[in-house]
Parts: C-alpha cells; structure tokens; sequence
C-alpha cells in the first residue's frame, strides 16, 4: 500500500520538523509540504527534514483549503493508494498513524479514515470543543453519516474516492467540506482514537474560532 501525505503549513518552522520526523518511520510513497506563504522558513525546514516542497507565495494562497487542494492538485497525476492528511503545528503526533495502518490491515476496504480525538476530548479547550460536537452531529445527521470527530485534520482518504470530488472551499471549511461529499457516495468510514495535544500555555493557532465556524457550516450545506 502506498501513502502520499500531504502538510498545509503556515509559518510553523517551530513545530514542522518534529512532524516529518515522525513520519519517516512509516517509509511514506511521498510526503509533501503546502508552504502557505509562510515568512519563517517553514518551506526550509521542511526541505531539511527530507519532504517535497510546494511553495505558495504570500498573496498566492488563501488558507488550509486553498494549500490543501493545491497539494492534491500537485500529487494527483502520481500512482498510490491513499491520501493521508495532518497538521504541521503538532496537534497531531504522527505516531498514531500505526493506528490507521493497523485497521487498514484488519479492514482492507475501507475508504475513510478519521482521525478521532473523541476519547481524549478533555485535552481539548471546552469551547472549540463544543463546537466540534455540535457540527459534527448536525452536519451527520444531513449526510447520512454517524462521525465522531468530523473537523479533525488527521485523516486517510482512498485516493480514487478524493480524486473524483470537486472542491472549492480555501480555509478550514475544506475538511468538512471533503467529508460531506464523500458522503455522496457509498463508503466505509472508520474513526481511529488519536491523541489530542493542546501544549500548556497561550495557545497559537490559525482558526479564527466564530467566523471559520461559519464557514464550515456554510461550505458544508452547499455540498
């Protein structure tokens, strides 16, 4: 089975290394890297830690959905089997992709993997939480589909099923987005428990909480 990751990132030069690093272990077909327009080096630090890197020049981007599909656009031509998707910032610890691989081995046919961070969501701040929830049983209940954790970044997608979507949506709404196609069609969905890693402190991140929320919900009923 080959796997062809894909990493949106804007200016994460701090957190981008451990994530690739993580990655090797798992002998990936390829590993590519959207620089967002980033003015830290990310694109850099990517290239040292041995991904592929695809630059989109401040101005030129247009959020986590614009990298995300302009990343799918790059590997499309190329022969493998899944898509595999997760964040650069270290949200996401690439060492529960075994998890993925070991339903995979026990499921063969399934076509979309989520990562679940449902068991861990005491890590998670209440709020953003409970907007998660919310929107993921909402939007469930108009695709037809039970999901756990339907936001999460942390996903595997059978490349013959993403391939055939056409998306549109630039900033986080893409997740949802993707999700709420891909309910179109007859699949096998499967929800993988990963760990949810919130680091003390002020925490950075690039969701603009109120307004990215709407758009999801909006992107997600015009599916």
């Amino acid at each position: 089975m080959k796997i062809a990751a894909i990493i949106a990132a804007h200016n994460e030069a701090d957190h981008i290394a451990p994530v690739l690093e993580g990655l090797k272990v798992f002998g990936l077909h390829r590993i590519l890297v959207v620089d967002d327009g980033s003015t830290d080096g990310t694109g850099a630090v990517a290239v040292e830690g041995g991904a592929e890197v695809l630059r989109l020049e401040p101005g030129t981007g247009g959020g986590k959905g614009q990298a995300m599909r302009a990343g799918i656009r790059r590997l499309q031509s190329d022969d493998f089997d899944f898509y595999l998707f997760l964040d650069a910032d270290g949200q996401h610890d690439p060492a529960d992709l075994q998890r993925f691989l070991d339903h995979l081995a026990a499921h063969p046919g399934a076509d979309f993997l989520i990562g679940s961070r449902f068991q861990d969501r005491a890590k998670i701040p209440a709020k953003r939480w409970r907007t998660n929830a919310l929107g993921t049983w909402t939007l469930g209940r108009i695709a037809g589909v039970t999901w756990e954790d339907s936001q999460s970044g942390f996903r595997m997608i059978r490349k013959k099923v993403l391939d055939r979507l056409q998306l549109r949506a630039s900033g986080f709404a893409i997740e949802m987005e993707i999700a709420m196609k891909a309910a179109d069609w007859k699949l096998r969905w499967a929800h993988i428990p990963i760990q949810a890693i919130y680091r003390p402190g002020p925490h950075r991140s690039h969701f603009r909480g109120v307004m990215d929320t709407w758009l999801i919900a909006w992107e997600s009923l015009k599916c």
